[in-house]
């Protein structure tokens, strides 16, 4: 759980442009992320499913998720939910409003899995809009194209030199998992490109 009273977030919970508008940009602070590790062909993979509540697939660029919706504006996520991005064939990315370190201490307390807290290295950013992918394409070398990166995919690159994930989460509306460290000069890059938008 995060103290918010002593917490800093990288951006300072920060927003450009509108929901209502062709582009809303936003940092949704103190969002928990863990890397999992676990061997889809052992018995502790079925436990962490069955923990989650979700089907794992170990597909890299995959996602899978729980009870777990997009935030636009100043809406609130469903409690209880969790997202699983698949970045490797025995690795994942998890993150959402469930408490997932909770959630899976009794598998990992039984099983060989590893479960490692690394919400502090990164912050989250949403951008939403029906010109989000174009933002997005100013700086990002992978294809967008909804048959080459469609909803409910994930991928690793690097956006205006700031290394991070990104997931299509729902229609016009993409995550950015960036360093921590990058955030800044990440957010400076993002609303830049977003002005010719709004």
């Amino acid at each position: 759980m995060v103290n918010l009273e002593f917490a800093k977030s990288p951006l300072g919970g920060a927003k450009y442009g509108d929901a209502n508008k062709a582009i809303l940009i936003q940092e949704v602070p103190f969002t928990p992320g863990f890397d999992l590790r676990v061997d889809p062909e052992s018995t502790g993979f079925a436990a962490v499913n069955q923990a989650l509540g979700l089907t794992l697939i170990p597909n890299v660029g995959t996602v899978v998720r729980n009870n777990a919706s997009c935030i636009v504006g100043d809406e609130l996520p469903a409690a209880g939910g969790v997202s699983a991005l698949c970045l490797g064939p025995d690795w994942w990315y998890l993150t959402g409003t469930a408490d997932i370190a909770a959630l899976l201490k009794p598998v990992k307390e039984s099983h060989h899995i590893s479960l490692v807290d690394v919400s502090s290295q990164r912050t989250k950013i949403e951008i939403y809009g029906p010109s989000a992918k174009d933002v997005l394409a100013h700086y990002w070398e992978q294809d967008l194209r909804d048959e080459h990166f469609p909803i409910d995919a994930c991928s690793q690159g690097v956006l205006a030199k700031a290394p991070l994930i990104m997931w299509h989460c729902c229609e016009n509306c993409y995550l950015l998992f960036p360093r921590a460290s990058f955030a800044k000069h990440l957010w400076t890059a993002l609303t830049d490109a977003a002005v010719e938008y709004l």
